[in-house]
């Protein structure tokens, strides 16, 4: 919202624009990217074809030449000899010697060793007349002899180091087969150099190369010769590549990494001898393509969008240029300056806008013409002055305008002469209720007067019974403590009665205690009397027993004497009981009847209380009826004075108002006569009226 045209123009251009071409960028890059990396993969993929193919070519001579050996009359007869005892007892040895000679000869530099192998005899025989039993090797065991006994054709075994030459080699052979059954084997023991330079010669990116695996699984061929002879796990492949290579899959563009390196790779796999190549690009090189190909779409949209601002700026400026003259042309005649000038340019809507702003420049000087004169007139009814003529005849809104000017000329003329009438009356009649409002306000005042003394003679006695009726509660409320105490004492004394009653029963009881003590007593002594004649009988033996029944006589006699003595405290204090519980029942008795009788009085007193209260509230109701009465006095009191008021006001207001109109000239009435005749200080004389030009306002001056 507080933007400018220019700055709306590029953020609804440019950004969408931008925005637009930023998602086709990234769509196209995306794009791109994903072509280039599949371009790079097909790339990657047909050199290790490549690879492989020239790997498939450098052997498939080498087969051709095994398979030359095979068919071969000397080597084949010489295998078929059963009568041979030993390789150089054979009538075709020498044949075949030769033979392996001349290959030997003609591949001199690439082939390292021509051989054949006697299965039967269990005899090798090289080009150069070297032998090997098996004494000396364990045919059995060699992967030249196990792969032809199996394939039954030419086979590639893996690398290995040649002993004499210290060369990697890989030995090429084949078997002589008969009825079913190899009974020799022919092979050569080629070099690797040639197929490694063959091999290094094939370009993959600018960093790239290719790598040959055996059989085996042995590095053959690797422009890092450290990692030539090593198997896949110690050339430490990541775990994604390493079980490719070894599962013989085929992949493309799989990303690895190798020795803490990152690199692309694609494989190809020549089935037939089981050997894989592998096309090999560092990732630096595989992701700058990419890299390249995304910064040029960059660039390019860069480019595009910088050719957009400018353009759309340039488009902004031919628009916001014409728009800020005009703006400038439209601050003048804001600021109320009419004499502008534009040079209309061109013909779209900014030029179209110009014509239209010239064409309201040249109403508004015509419009000026008629608010001077519509001011003038104004200017004149503003001092009183309704007898004017409009001189221009006017269009448009300003028409309505004129209607209106003249209505309100006719409407005030009719209102202010009617309202001079309506003044005289209301003069009239507000001396007359100013009058009687004067005495209904001091008849008013005697009877507030009289109201005032009745209230407070009302809130006196009032006051009174309400402080007899509080007396009355405090009374009720220290008989109903008085009362409570006297409950509590009967309970305590009924609690005591208990007590007693009590004392009383246990009193007894420790009686025939006492009683069942003197009978204990009585028999101890009838004891100890027959022991004493017993103890007596016993003569000397006795005299011991007779002491102690003497002692238990003695004990017998002070108990029964203490049992007696208790027993007659015991009966004392039974009777002194039996006196208290007498006592204690009529005083008891006492206090019930004083409870009754309290009762009574309590009871008595809550009735001259509810009298009392109910007095009270009689004269509080009566109170508060001659509080309203008062108040509706003295509001009639103050309304007839404010009434008063308010007529000696009206009286003056209408005179002042019958003077305010006599200061209008007005139109004539239908009798001929000026409406403002009706003001007792306005002049009879007719006033003519005048147009607008010759108006002096000097004619009439304010009276008040």
């Amino acid at each position: 919202m507080k933007l400018g045209i220019a700055q709306k123009l590029a953020l609804g251009i440019l950004i969408p624009l931008i925005l637009v071409l930023s998602g086709i960028g990234v769509l196209l890059g995306i794009q791109i990217s994903g072509t280039v990396e599949q371009m790079m993969t097909e790339n990657l993929t047909a050199q290790a074809e490549s690879g492989a193919q020239q790997v498939n070519a450098f052997l498939k001579q080498y087969y051709g030449i095994v398979d030359t050996m095979i068919c071969s009359p000397a080597i084949s007869n010489l295998a078929a000899d059963q009568a041979k005892t030993s390789l150089d007892g054979s009538a075709y040895f020498s044949g075949m010697l030769n033979e392996l000679k001349e290959i030997q000869q003609r591949y001199q530099g690439t082939v390292l060793g021509v051989w054949f192998a006697d299965i039967g005899l269990q005899e090798l025989v090289y080009s150069d007349n070297s032998r090997f039993t098996s004494a000396d090797m364990d045919f059995s065991t060699r992967e030249w002899y196990i792969r032809s006994q199996q394939e039954q054709k030419a086979i590639v075994t893996g690398a290995y180091i040649d002993v004499a030459t210290q060369k990697l080699v890989i030995s090429i052979a084949g078997p002589i087969m008969s009825n079913n059954r190899m009974i020799g084997v022919v092979g050569l023991d080629v070099s690797t150099e040639q197929l490694s330079n063959s091999l290094s010669s094939i370009q993959v990116g600018e960093t790239g190369y290719i790598t040959l695996i055996d059989s085996s699984n042995m590095i053959i061929y690797h422009p890092d010769s450290s990692v030539v002879g090593t198997t896949i796990e110690e050339a430490q492949y990541s775990d994604n590549m390493k079980q490719a290579l070894l599962n013989r899959n085929s992949v493309k563009g799989l990303s690895y990494t190798r020795q803490n390196t990152s690199y692309y790779g694609s494989t190809a796999t020549l089935d037939d001898i089981d050997y894989e190549v592998l096309g090999v690009l560092p990732s630096e090189e595989y992701n700058s393509h990419v890299s390249s190909t995304v910064r040029v779409i960059v660039i390019s949209f860069v480019i595009c969008a910088i050719l957009l601002a400018i353009i759309v700026t340039l488009l902004a400026i031919s628009i916001i240029r014409p728009l800020k003259r005009l703006g400038k042309v439209a601050d003048r005649l804001a600021d109320g300056e009419l004499d502008v000038d534009y040079q209309v340019k061109g013909h779209d809507e900014v030029a179209r806008l110009g014509q239209s702003t010239l064409r309201i420049v040249e109403r508004l000087k015509t419009y000026i013409k008629y608010i001077d004169e519509l001011s003038s007139v104004l200017d004149q009814m503003g001092r009183g002055n309704l007898v004017f003529e409009l001189q221009y005849d006017y269009h448009g809104e300003f028409a309505k305008l004129k209607e209106a000017l003249l209505r309100i000329q006719k409407n005030l003329s009719e209102t202010l002469s009617s309202i001079a009438m309506s003044a005289a009356q209301v003069h009239m009649g507000s001396d007359q209720i100013a009058s009687g409002a004067q005495a209904l306000a001091q008849g008013a005042t005697e009877q507030a007067s009289s109201v005032q003394e009745l209230s407070s003679t009302v809130q006196s006695l009032n006051e009174k019974v309400t402080e007899g009726a509080a007396q009355a509660g405090q009374m009720i409320e220290q008989l109903n403590e008085v009362k409570a105490q006297v409950s509590t004492s009967n309970g305590q004394m009924q609690d005591m009665l208990t007590a007693m009653q009590d004392i009383s029963r246990h009193s007894n009881a420790i009686g025939k205690i006492i009683k069942t003590i003197d009978d204990i007593a009585f028999q101890t002594n009838i004891l100890a009397l027959n022991a004493a004649v017993e103890a007596a009988r016993a003569g000397a033996a006795g005299k011991g027993f007779a002491v102690v029944a003497d002692e238990v006589r003695n004990l017998a006699g002070k108990s029964a004497a203490a049992a007696k003595e208790t027993n007659e405290l015991i009966a004392h204090s039974v009777e002194a009981v039996k006196q208290g519980e007498s006592i204690a029942r009529a005083t008891a008795d006492a206090l019930s009847t004083a409870a009754s009788n309290s009762d009574e009085v309590v009871a008595a007193v809550e009735r001259v209380t509810r009298d009392y209260q109910d007095q009270a509230v009689r004269l509080k109701e009566v109170s508060i009826g001659v509080n309203q009465i008062s108040e509706v006095v003295q509001t009639n009191s103050a309304t007839a004075e404010q009434s008063a008021a308010a007529s000696e006001q009206l009286s003056g207001q209408a005179q002042m108002l019958k003077g305010m109109i006599s200061h209008f000239v007005l139109l004539e009435s239908e009798n001929g006569l000026p409406m403002s005749s009706f003001g007792e200080n306005s002049s009879t004389d007719s006033v003519s009226p005048a147009p607008v030009e010759h108006y002096d306002s000097t004619n009439y001056t304010d009276k008040y």
